[in-house]
């Protein structure tokens, strides 16, 4: 990019960098109008000046949105440097540091994540003075990359599937790996065939709760009996509400698959009980994808670290 002269430079306005920034993090007008609360032809006008002074093309346009040039990202990056500098000066008084605004957090998760693994994680950052601001979406593995990808998300905590994997193949992600999941199957506390190893064949033939086809449980199952030379069962039960399976599974109703940080207290208090598979389910990783441009990767790496101090182990079968 050719440098910029003094009396453009001078022209330019903080807010015109922080769109820069934005639209190279997100490549959507619509979503940097949405932050930034201002119409997409008002920020379409405005990056169209920024070019200008800036003597080249900043953005690639397409369907698809903006792809930032060579120049573009140069831009940003010195762009970058500048809007850093400029909230140092804005909150370097002794009044402004006691009252800083939390990092703000968009973060994506699988259901069971949410539910088990994201609240002790927070917890163990707040006792440390740490907690972010959290937009939390919980939804399928598949869709959440795909928002993590086009800047809707910072960040994902997910299971590391050969489907998330493939939508994940980009050199602007970080991916970093957290524990090894297990899944599981359980039954009622009542049923006395937990207490001998079952095969994939015996299973075939018990009542069976799943969630729909496209959710990981539900793979990884019919997988295991398609290994066997066995037809997947056709479930009795249908949902997509883990708490709801599991409650349905403790009144004896069919027989659930459940990542094992979901049925730890369950197996614990003896209101669940894990069959004994003649055949084991393999564990599955579970890991933390996260965009490089991510404007405050502190908040990113402390969760991972507070991720990574969880307990692992299930309890003995009994």
């Amino acid at each position: 990019m050719p440098p910029i002269s003094e009396r453009a430079f001078h022209r330019l306005r903080l807010a015109q960098l922080e769109l820069v920034c934005l639209l190279s993090e997100t490549g959507s007008l619509r979503m940097a109008s949405e932050r930034l609360h201002v119409s997409a032809p008002a920020l379409s006008k405005s990056l169209r000046e920024v070019e200008r002074l800036a003597g080249a093309a900043l953005f690639v346009r397409s369907a698809r949105g903006l792809a930032p040039t060579p120049a573009g990202e140069a831009f940003a990056h010195h762009a970058r440097g500048i809007l850093q500098r400029v909230e140092g000066l804005r909150t370097s008084g002794p009044e402004t540091q006691a009252r800083r605004p939390r990092a703000v957090l968009r973060l994506g998760t699988a259901p069971f994540v949410a539910w088990k693994l994201v609240p002790p994680a927070l917890e163990a950052l707040a006792a440390h003075g740490i907690l972010p601001s959290l937009y939390l979406v919980e939804g399928r593995i598949v869709p959440l990359a795909e928002q993590l990808v086009h800047g809707e998300l910072d960040a994902i905590l997910t299971l590391f599937t050969p489907e998330a994997l493939e939508v994940f193949g980009s050199a602007a992600l970080a991916l970093e790996q957290i524990r090894i999941e297990r899944l599981v199957v359980v039954t009622g506390p009542d049923d006395r065939t937990a207490s001998r190893r079952v095969t994939w064949k015996r299973l075939a033939g018990r009542d069976w709760i799943l969630p729909p086809s496209t959710y990981s449980a539900r793979i990884l199952v019919q997988r295991a009996f398609l290994e066997a030379g066995l037809v997947p069962p056709v479930p009795v039960i249908e949902s997509i509400n883990i708490p709801a399976m599991l409650a349905l599974a403790r009144r004896g109703l069919g027989i659930t698959p459940a990542f094992e940080s979901t049925v730890g207290d369950d197996l614990a208090m003896g209101r669940l009980r894990r069959l004994r598979l003649d055949e084991e389910l393999p564990g599955v990783p579970i890991g933390l994808a996260y965009r490089k441009t991510t404007a405050d990767l502190v908040a990113i790496h402390a969760l991972r670290d507070a991720l990574r101090t969880l307990p692992r182990a299930l309890p003995p079968f009994r």
